[in-house]
């Protein structure tokens, strides 16, 4: 019997020995893996400083295309007004061109001569425009 008890007592010494090597092992993935845990946090912490600074950059470039969205627009009505302010003026130095015509040729004419047209050879033919 004290063969037995001390064979149980060897048994149990292995397991204790076997368990408290694993533990170890244990022990030491576990702060392996906290280090690396620490490791992914740091890098968490700048990738999030990062997606900061990107939405702020984000925010500022929509700023920017919105300003010039609505710079592009009041230009076009600049343009579009200068445009008209030209074809009135030419509307009005063609007329003018004319009331001239009729006065230094009192008997002409002129009645199908609008701006679409031009002299040619002493006839007013259409203006072809080239688009």
């Amino acid at each position: 019997m004290v063969e037995a008890s001390e064979e149980v007592q060897k048994d149990l010494k292995d397991q204790c020995c076997g368990q408290a090597e694993k533990l170890e092992r244990m022990e030491g993935e576990m702060a392996t893996q906290a280090k690396a845990l620490g490791l992914l946090q740091v890098d968490h912490d700048k990738l999030q400083v990062e997606v900061n600074q990107l939405r702020v950059e984000k925010e500022a470039l929509e700023k920017q295309v919105a300003s010039g969205d609505s710079t592009i627009e009041e230009l076009e009505k600049a343009k579009k007004a200068l445009v008209d302010d030209m074809a009135g003026i030419f509307e009005e130095g063609f007329k003018e061109a004319l009331t001239q015509a009729v006065c230094e040729n009192p008997g002409i004419d002129v009645s199908n001569c609008d701006s679409t047209h031009h002299v040619v050879d002493g006839r007013v033919v259409p203006l072809e425009l080239d688009d």
